[in-house]
């Protein structure tokens, strides 16, 4: 039982760690500035909104881990077939999780994120 215990525990380490490997990777700022016309460019820290998600999964979600990819890659300006366009994701995804942030810190207008 010992031994069983123990294999667990070095897995489980090995899957977490492996998250904080690929995050280690993650660029420390990302500045969104592919669709805005009339706003300025979002700029935000991704270490830290990545510490607070736990999982890289949480927003890029059909990504495979250590193969994240920005989220203009799958999201386009405009909405191609089922899937969201980039802007109705950013403003879903992220205003819902800001909308949730216990501390209320996180930014749910739009010059909370698009600062002049």
């Amino acid at each position: 039982m010992k031994k069983f215990a123990m294999l667990m525990a070095v897995i489980m380490a090995a899957v977490l760690s492996a998250g904080v490997l690929v995050a280690a990777d993650a660029p420390e700022k990302i500045v969104i500035k592919t669709i805005q016309k009339d706003k300025p460019a979002v700029t935000f820290t991704h270490k830290a909104h990545a510490e607070k998600a736990g999982k890289c999964a949480v927003c890029h979600h059909k990504d495979e881990a250590g193969k994240e990819q920005k989220c203009s890659g799958c999201h386009k300006a405009k909405m191609e077939k089922e899937k969201e366009s980039f802007k109705e994701v950013m403003h879903t995804k992220c205003k819902d999780c800001h909308a949730k942030d216990a501390a209320k810190k996180a930014p749910t207008k739009c010059d909370g994120c698009h600062k002049k």
